[in-house]
């Protein structure tokens, strides 16, 4: 099987956006277990500790028989890494899956990971990514571009709080010129971190 891993805190990346550099790796057995949708979203978006003793330091896949992932744990039962995996083994790690009984493995989540907005190609998401952490950095610690960059906007809420959701607002959902227009300015000599 092969999978591309990922952190634990990040979003999965489908094959489709697989590219070079990639934590890319082929796995030739796993174990499997069968658990709930419920399992499996926490799987997809938790940090979880996992409490099983014989899924600590382990590489295993996990799947409700329709979607499927592969994950890592440290010695101490943490989630690490997890992937998806590519399209030719998706079909077959799914099927494997569906035969088995359900499993119930203990875990607790302590964090959410990256929620994937779909729909958006990596370098979109990577792009959105930065601009909303250089609000915040603007918002935070350079409030006169923060207001510039209002008034270039058209933002023109009462109070910095109502601009600063406005502005989060525009970009919340999707990737449009908007975005572009930000990435733009942000990657400009005046924006750049002081």
């Amino acid at each position: 099987m092969i999978v591309n891993w990922v952190k634990e805190d990040e979003e999965l990346l489908e094959p489709y956006e697989w590219s070079n550099g990639d934590d890319i790796e082929i796995i030739s057995t796993l174990s499997c277990f069968k658990v709930d949708q419920k399992t499996l979203h926490d799987f997809i978006y938790g940090c979880l500790h996992i409490f099983d003793q014989k899924l600590c330091q382990k590489v295993f896949a996990i799947g409700d028989g329709h979607y499927a992932l592969a994950i890592e744990t440290d010695d101490q039962g943490k989630l690490c890494y997890r992937s998806v995996f590519d399209f030719c083994d998706r079909d077959k790690m799914n099927k494997k899956i569906a035969a088995l009984e359900l499993s119930n493995i203990h875990y607790q989540m302590y964090d959410e990971g990256e929620m994937k907005e779909y729909g958006l190609t990596r370098e979109e998401r990577l792009k959105k990514q930065f601009i909303e952490q250089r609000i915040d950095e603007l918002y935070m610690e350079n409030y006169d571009d923060f207001l510039m960059l209002c008034r270039q906007l058209n933002i023109e809420d009462a109070q910095s709080i109502q601009k600063y959701n406005h502005l989060k607002n525009k970009i919340a959902k999707g990737y449009t010129f908007i975005h572009e227009i930000l990435f733009y300015e942000f990657t400009k000599k005046e924006y750049k971190k002081k």
